[in-house]
């Protein structure tokens, strides 16, 4: 094998592992996606105990401003949960990659509307946080519509 013969062989083969080395393991995709699996469960769980917690009378406006905020921030860690090649295994449909701008908004527009919850449970207005409920419900369920299998 002649220098250059040598050459391009090695050259090959480091292009060829550092290739490999960007692929995220299937294991490390698995816990991206039992992460935001968790993450969304959470989220949904939390809300529907919010809105428990806003009854009209004896609202729990502390716990709901906490949880609101739980909630937000759970949402900044999403992006992250979706890394390519992660589709296989989990309920999200392809338009999650294919059309990522659009679905990032929809994650901005949820955590917009906890943060809302969060500012109306820290005022204790009642009618504001009954939008910024129906305006999370809305997102949430559009969302689903659009980027998430019924399998």
């Amino acid at each position: 094998m002649t220098g250059s013969s040598r050459k391009l062989v090695h050259t090959l083969i480091f292009g060829i592992t550092l290739s490999f080395m960007a692929i995220p393991s299937m294991a490390e995709t698995q816990d991206a996606v039992d992460a935001r699996q968790k993450t969304f469960v959470s989220m949904a769980d939390s809300f529907n105990s919010m809105k428990k917690l806003e009854d009209g009378r004896d609202t729990d406006w502390d716990t709901i401003k906490t949880m609101a905020l739980k909630n937000a921030e759970s949402i900044s860690s999403l992006p992250g949960l979706f890394p390519e090649g992660s589709l296989e295994g989990s309920r999200s449909k392809e338009t999650v990659w294919t059309k990522w701008d659009k679905f990032e908004k929809g994650l901005v527009s949820l955590e917009t509307s906890f943060e809302d919850m969060s500012t109306a449970a820290e005022a204790q207005d009642a009618k504001a946080l009954k939008k910024a409920f129906k305006t999370a419900d809305r997102s949430c369920k559009s969302c689903h519509r659009a980027y998430r299998s019924k399998w």
